[in-house]
């Protein structure tokens, strides 16, 4: 996909050994240009790996193999310690979720939006999750799942803290669907798809070729069975 790289100089090199596994969602709380700009001023102390603007544009601000500054938690006691995190591993690995989670910002403002995205942004946030995924997979050789367990809000890892990010008007389970379904299903047929390979009906690929007569009986013997 089309993106701007920048540099920011707030991140760690490398990750520690750890593979990420959680993409973690946040709201910049200001305007994309504002945002890129606090992402990349040493004073800070913060960054994401990514900001999605809300008319689509997508800057890349730290390597998804380096640890971004966005997600920190601690051991100490403090209202960013792990153990007050929602998610179990958070909990359970009790090392600081920078290691282990890549992060988008979307360009919005919690007191106007509540975690709502235009649909270009929407669109384009879909389209970069499918490709930190695919870079995960291809640099890591692990797949993050195209669910809620892993695809989480900042609220989620420091709720103390952030309880209000990404907003409660973020829609995590539309964007979660459109990551999880097939390409080129069409909407109207994007249910009875994810049905039919759930129940094994299909192997979910090609969706758009012709079927052929063997297909059509072999499906029909599935469903029988």
């Amino acid at each position: 996909m089309m993106m701007e790289v920048r540099n920011s100089p707030n991140r760690n090199i490398g990750r520690q050994g750890n593979v990420p596994d959680f993409i973690v969602c946040h709201i910049t709380d200001g305007a994309f240009d504002g945002a890129v700009s606090w992402a990349m001023n040493p004073a800070s102390q913060v960054s994401y790996h990514f900001i999605v603007a809300r008319d689509g544009r997508v800057v890349q601000l730290v390597n998804i193999e380096n640890t971004a500054w966005a997600n920190g938690t601690t051991n100490n006691g403090s209202n960013r310690d792990n153990r007050f995190s929602a998610i179990p591993a958070v909990r359970e690995r009790s090392i600081n979720a920078n290691l282990f989670t890549i992060s988008i910002g979307f360009e919005g403002r919690f007191s106007e939006t509540n975690g709502n995205l235009t649909a270009t942004q929407l669109n384009a946030g879909v389209e970069l999750a499918q490709h930190i995924r695919s870079e995960v997979r291809r640099i890591y050789n692990f797949e993050i799942p195209a669910a809620g367990t892993n695809i989480v809000g900042h609220h989620q890892i420091t709720p103390i803290t952030r309880p209000n990010c990404p907003g409660f008007n973020f829609p995590f389970d539309e964007f979660i669907y459109r990551l999880a379904a097939p390409g080129g299903v069409a909407p109207w047929a994007l249910n009875a798809w994810l049905w039919a390979i759930e129940n094994k009906l299909t192997d979910g690929t090609r969706p758009t070729a012709p079927i052929t007569r063997q297909e059509t009986v072999t499906l029909l013997y599935r469903l029988h069975k």
